[in-house]
């Protein structure tokens, strides 16, 4: 049984950690590693046991030594050699090939009680500046990192990439689509290099000296298109004929403007009325939320735009596709344009659509720059959107350089990447199945 000493409400106590499992063996003697959180057990009828405790496993159960027999047992600095003399003078040594201990399923896996903390946690601290440092190799807190920051992005990219791609092709002229099409699809080529460097250096600044006017851009500029296109509609027929059909968005491009620029103008005066000044600080404490420059907003904004060129073209591709004798019959029969393209394109459209979907998630989730330069990189598990993460990607990154070949910390870090690499595929499958049943369902449209 292991304890550790922690605090509570001032003092401390003696808390029971782990326990470990012995195959009923009577141990005589207990012998530490001197380097690592390891142990051997001797038991009284010859049994060497090999325990790790961060661990929490047995890594070895063998039978030794002479049954009965008593004796002195000394461990290797290193923790490769053990050494036994016996009552009668005999000596026997032997070697242990046990490279690397400290890892497990539960180690990389389930909330781990480090020594000197006060709870399990789950952690990743893969170095340390002293001798006493204890490898914490927690992949849960990269995971989340990396599930979160696919979330935001996708919350942000793919509303406006796939409204933009059913307008593009369904609803805009021909010659604005020719212009607006391979705008967008050029935007992929732009190195997300760029995007991090940006999103670090200008947007995370610009979004904490501009909190209010960001949030309030989110909530009034849905409303105010919709506001300008209903009163678009009250308007005369002959001021409405004025534009072509299909050029409505170019009409909505000034207005857009003006909502972004009233919004950031009024910033601090909103901030002043409902703040008190400080909005940022408002957040920390009145909601006990806490802000970090750095944070989930910044990286679903600078993700969001390397990740809707992506979704963008191969939704609108799947759209402007769908035969237009399917629309033309619709039409025919009564429905109206809106009616014909969410009971006919849609559908019909909808396994590109979702292939789309599936592409950006698996770039977001991938992404290395953009969330290594515009994050603080902290490896934490934490929902909260003004905080920042640490993505798997990122990680490997950051501490494949400095990390030993061959060490534990180099391995893991290789299973780190293999742990992507198996959840991009899973991803992948998944989208794969979907979509081969979109298809068979709808495929009787065409």
């Amino acid at each position: 049984v292991q304890h550790f000493m922690v605090r509570e409400d001032g003092s401390h106590r003696l808390q029971r950690v782990r326990q470990f499992d012995t195959e009923d063996a009577v141990i005589t003697q207990l012998l530490p590693e001197h380097r690592r959180k390891g142990f051997l057990a001797v038991g009284q009828d010859g049994e060497l046991q090999i325990y790790h405790t961060t661990a929490h496993r047995r890594l070895l159960s063998e039978s030794l030594l002479p049954p009965g027999q008593r004796g002195i047992a000394t461990i290797g600095p290193r923790g490769d050699a053990l050494l036994y003399v016996g009552d009668d003078g005999m000596q026997r040594s032997w070697g242990i090939d046990n490279e690397h201990p400290d890892i497990s399923w539960s180690a990389l896996w389930s909330k781990v009680w480090y020594e000197s903390y006060d709870e399990p946690t789950y952690t990743w601290q893969s170095s340390a500046s002293n001798n006493d440092f204890e490898p914490k190799y927690s992949f849960s807190p990269l995971a989340f990192g990396t599930l979160k920051a696919a979330f935001y992005t996708m919350l942000i990219a793919a509303p406006m990439a796939i409204c933009g791609a059913i307008y593009t092709a369904y609803f805009m002229a021909p010659a604005l689509r020719r212009k607006v099409k391979p705008m967008i699809e050029l935007m992929e080529a732009l190195p997300t290099v760029i995007l991090g460097f940006l999103a670090g250096l200008w947007l995370a600044p610009f979004v904490e000296d501009n909190l209010t006017g960001v949030v309030t851009v989110m909530l009034v500029f849905p409303f105010g298109i919709l506001a300008f296109a209903f009163a678009w509609s009250q308007l005369p027929l002959k001021i409405r004929s004025m534009v072509p059909d299909g050029w409505h968005a170019a009409i909505l491009v000034p207005v857009a403007i003006a909502l972004f620029w009233c919004c950031f103008t009024a910033n601090d005066f909103l901030e002043l009325m409902f703040f008190g000044g400080d909005m940022r600080r408002w957040i920390t404490s009145e909601l006990g939320i806490s802000f970090d420059q750095r944070n989930s907003l910044v990286v679903g904004i600078a993700m969001g735009m390397a990740v809707i060129p992506t979704i963008f073209s191969i939704a609108e591709d799947a759209i402007f596709s769908v035969p237009r004798n399917l629309s033309y019959g619709s039409l025919a029969l009564g429905a109206t344009a809106w009616q014909t393209l969410v009971g006919v394109v849609l559908p019909t459209a909808s396994p590109g659509i979702f292939s789309g979907l599936m592409i950006g998630l698996g770039r977001a989730v991938g992404e290395t720059m953009i969330v290594l330069m515009a994050t603080g990189n902290t490896p934490i598990m934490d929902a909260n959107i003004f905080e920042g993460m640490r993505t798997l990607s990122a990680n490997i990154a950051v501490e494949i350089p400095e990390a030993e070949v061959d060490s534990s910390h180099y391995r893991v870090l290789v299973l780190a990447a293999f742990v992507l690499f198996l959840f991009t595929f899973v991803v992948n499958t998944i989208a794969e199945i979907v979509r081969q049943r979109l298809r068979v369902k709808y495929g009787s449209l065409l």
